[in-house]
């Protein structure tokens, strides 16, 4: 499979040359749906890029609760800080569906960052951007409510995945709840409660979203818009 490496933040602006070493640096590797990319503590697994399918990131508790962290779709990358510092995996990654993947080795991928000086700053500035976003993630974990949470949610940020906008989304409450860090019955009643204000509409098993705006208002305030407090 052909990728275009420009559409990746990491290798954006490289010259055509740059981009060819770090095509043949990358290793092409296909799963099952269900099946194991990585685990999380495992020796560092390299740098992913999701090339076909979808891939689950996650973290498990001592209890067993699974805690979605995202879910990634072609052209993502994950495992960015490992691939860097060498060190055990951060998480897990399993294939939802068949996936197919490239990774760069750690050693591979310090060896192209050390010679070609672009690179190294797109990935310092991807890396910069990432972390932002687990700032923001760890900050609507603390600060905001269920409903505004799961507002974000259906307007897709990337954090939680792309997979979800005014097309309907087939992803359950169960895994809902993973995303978002609750648990099934607390993301049925925040959706019962969009539902009753309008926000979304249910057809069946899947969910639409009918007031964008709404769902703007109510991720950025914390609250259901007054207009909507009566339904």
């Amino acid at each position: 499979m052909n990728i275009d490496w420009t559409h990746i933040p990491y290798f954006e602006s490289l010259a055509r040359c740059d981009l060819g070493l770090i095509e043949n640096a990358a290793h092409h590797h296909a799963y099952v749906a269900g099946s194991t990319i990585f685990g999380e503590g495992e020796a560092c697994a390299g740098f992913h890029i999701v090339l076909d399918g979808l891939v689950r990131i996650y973290r498990m508790n001592a209890e067993g609760r699974l805690h979605t962290l995202s879910l990634l779709r072609p052209l993502s990358t994950f495992n960015e800080v490992a691939a860097v510092d060498g060190g055990p995996n951060p998480f897990n990654a399993t294939a939802v569906t068949a996936v197919e993947v490239a990774v760069i080795s750690h050693d591979r991928l310090l060896r192209l960052i050390s010679t070609e000086p672009g690179l190294l700053s797109n990935y310092v500035q991807a890396l910069a951007h990432l972390n932002r976003e687990y700032i923001e993630r760890l900050e609507d974990m603390t600060f905001r409510s269920i409903p505004s949470r799961l507002a974000k949610l259906f307007l897709h940020e990337t954090m939680y995945a792309e997979q979800i906008a005014e097309a309907p989304t087939h992803l359950t409450q169960e895994e809902i709840a993973a995303i978002l860090g609750t648990t099934r019955e607390v993301v049925g009643r925040a959706l019962r409660g969009l539902f009753n204000a309008g926000l979304l509409k249910k057809r069946g098993r899947l969910v639409y979203v009918v007031d964008r705006v709404g769902l703007e208002l109510l991720a950025e305030t914390n609250t259901i818009p007054e207009r909507l407090r009566h339904f």
